[in-house]
Order: C-alpha cells, then structure tokens, then sequence
C-alpha cells in the first residue's frame, strides 16, 4: 500500500520473492557445507548486512522507491530464510549430541520470536502514528515503522558476533583473550 502498487505488480514481487529464495537457497547451503568454521562471517553477516543496506536504502528513499530497488528488497530478503537455516547447522555443530533437541528447538523459537518482535514493533509504530487501518497508511508511516527492525538487527549481530568468539574459543579454534595484567604496585615515596 504505501509504495503505491498495484495489486498484479505487488503479487510479482511477492512471486520473484520466493523464485529468489529457490535460486539463493542451495548456493547458501553448499557454501555452508563447505566452509563450516566460517559460516558466521562467510553468509550469516553478509545476508544481515545485504538486508539492512536493501531496507535502509528503500526506507530514506525520497518517495516511492523506483520497482528495480524493490527487487533488490525482495532479493536480500529472500537470503533471509536460507541464511537463518544455517542456524540449525551452527546447533548440530557445536552441540553434544545429547542436547540436540534442545539446541534445535532454541534455535527454531528464536527465529520465530525475532520474526514476530519485528511484527509487533512494527504495528504498534503504525498504530502510535495513527495508521492503524489500511485507510490510513502512509508512506512515511511505513518508513518509520520500519526502522523499529534496526535494534532487533543490531542485537542479533551483537550476538552472533559474541557467541561465535566464545565458541571458537570453547572448540580451540581461537585463542582466549589475554586477560588484563594486574595493577602494578604503586611506589611509595621515600
């Protein structure tokens, strides 16, 4: 509603959405495959990066975004479902086998408990700015709604960024940070 399309070019977007994620999965997969100890930095931040760089860029747009950036939108959000998989691998992974179920069963509750925080930010912005029927969407009400995704983008990358060293570092694939040296002793005047 708020970029202002019609009803057969919105249902495009939404068609190339998913042809997108058919096409971006497998590649995703294989290179998860083949590089295990580098997923995090290798595809898990690249898709977050490409998808704040795509929704910012539609967000601070003057107007309507032209329809080739809401291409590249449904592109980087289409590596968002393939990209969030490979949370599942990161859980067998690093895991004891006994505790498999639970890592996964976690990691599937996350990514729906992100997914409808961002839902919920995003409706009670639309609704604080008085758009809370499709009568009274706006563009601008929109935008400002969808800006209430950046600290749910910020935390999950603080996190991933975190627990990734802390894992390395648990599996002797990194070094612990050096601790800090003790105070040295203060000399007395004499």
């Amino acid at each position: 509603m708020g970029e202002g399309l019609t009803t057969a070019m919105a249902s495009l977007l939404f068609t190339v959405y998913v042809v997108f994620g058919i096409l971006v999965g497998p590649v995703i997969g294989a290179l998860s495959t083949r590089h295990p100890y580098r997923r995090s930095r290798l595809l898990v931040l690249p898709v977050i990066g490409i998808q704040v760089a795509a929704w910012l860029v539609v967000i601070a747009w003057p107007g309507p975004a032209p329809l080739w950036l809401l291409f590249v939108l449904a592109f980087a959000m289409s590596t968002g479902g393939p990209g969030s998989m490979i949370g599942f691998d990161h859980a067998r992974t690093f895991n004891p086998s006994h505790r498999l179920s639970t890592a996964t069963g976690i990691t599937n509750v996350g990514g729906f408990l992100a997914a409808l925080l961002a839902i919920l930010l995003i409706g009670i912005a639309m609704d604080a700015q008085g758009a809370g029927t499709p009568a009274t969407y706006t563009l601008d009400a929109f935008r400002i709604a969808f800006l209430t995704q950046v600290p749910l983008w910020l935390i999950g990358t603080l996190f991933i960024v975190v627990e990734r060293k802390r894992t390395r570092v648990v599996m002797g694939l990194d070094e612990p940070r050096a601790r800090r040296r003790a105070a040295r002793p203060r000399h007395e005047a004499s």
